[in-house]
């Protein structure tokens, strides 16, 4: 005769029925009221609406949680421009107006001071006030001021002219440096894009910036079907003034990295800064790099 399961097994046996049913309890009770919880379109109106009212030009728009973002350009698209939109990173700008549902921050509205918080239904709107960084030159919108070449293996260099939207080197479809709208880490991003050369190092010199305290460095590599194909980096050396201030390397995975050069000891003049991109597996890379010089 096979012996009766003892008091503990048979409490343990109801703990964790007691469990699994309070789990499914709660798990039908959150279906039944999230839909409930979302936003209305009429609080997608309100909100814009009281956005619009204190928008002021210069000021960054941001939906949290990030997946809203579609639903707020439905609404505030037009004050979201490209160059906005495809922003190296937040910092320079002085107030963030943050739409928040269910509780949700962005990165964008942490840092600084909460001027304003209001309530539309499902939609939190706050204002975030904080100290800017202010940009004195943005090497991608400036990117026309750039002088390109390729310079080889032994050293030889040939100059990358103009030729439409690009600067093109010769002999080399893909070996080019243009502005491009790119997509990095499943985000779009407004950036130089510059595909390595096979053997040789793509370099891109602007001969007059004028610098901040910091020089602000991004990288990526665009194209998801591309971060598939291959898996080789790309390095970038940064030079400040004909000195290598910073190097770097961008792997698939890495998303859009951000990085600080210290440049204070050469605040207020105009020096020549130069990017050096070379890789040892440059098939199907496409590397993308912002920067900005500020404060």
């Amino acid at each position: 005769m096979e012996n009766a399961p003892s008091r503990l097994t048979t409490r343990a046996g109801l703990a964790v029925l007691a469990a699994v049913s309070l789990l499914a309890l709660v798990e039908t009770a959150s279906a039944i009221v999230a839909p409930y919880r979302a936003p209305t379109d009429a609080d997608w109106r309100a909100a814009a609406g009281a956005i619009r009212a204190g928008f002021r030009p210069g000021d960054l728009i941001v939906a949290a949680p990030a997946w809203a973002d579609s639903i707020l350009r439905t609404h505030l698209g037009d004050l979201i421009p490209v160059e906005v939109a495809g922003r190296l990173d937040d910092e320079r700008f002085p107030r963030v107006w943050e739409v928040s549902q269910r509780g949700a921050r962005d990165a964008a509205a942490r840092r600084g001071a909460v001027a304003e918080e209001r309530r539309f239904g499902a939609l939190t709107v706050r204002r975030v006030e904080r100290d800017p960084e202010p940009v004195r030159y943005d090497f991608v919108a400036r990117w026309s001021d750039a002088r390109v070449s390729r310079r080889g293996a032994a050293g030889a260099s040939v100059d990358c002219p103009p030729v439409g939207d690009r600067a093109q080197c010769p002999g080399a479809g893909d070996n080019f440096v243009r502005r491009q709208i790119v997509e990095v880490d499943t985000r779009l991003r407004v950036a130089l894009l510059a595909p390595p050369a096979s053997q040789a190092t793509t370099v891109v010199e602007y001969p007059d910036v004028p610098l901040g305290r910091t020089l602000v460095v991004a990288t990526g590599l665009s194209n998801v079907w591309m971060r598939k194909a291959a898996a080789g980096t790309v390095d970038l050396r940064v030079f400040v003034g004909g000195a290598e201030a910073a190097s770097f390397t961008t792997a698939n995975d890495d998303g859009w990295v951000v990085r600080r050069i210290d440049t204070s000891a050469r605040a207020g003049q105009v020096a020549a800064v130069r990017f050096e991109i070379t890789s040892a597996a440059p098939q199907s890379r496409q590397f993308a790099l912002a920067a900005e010089a500020r404060r």
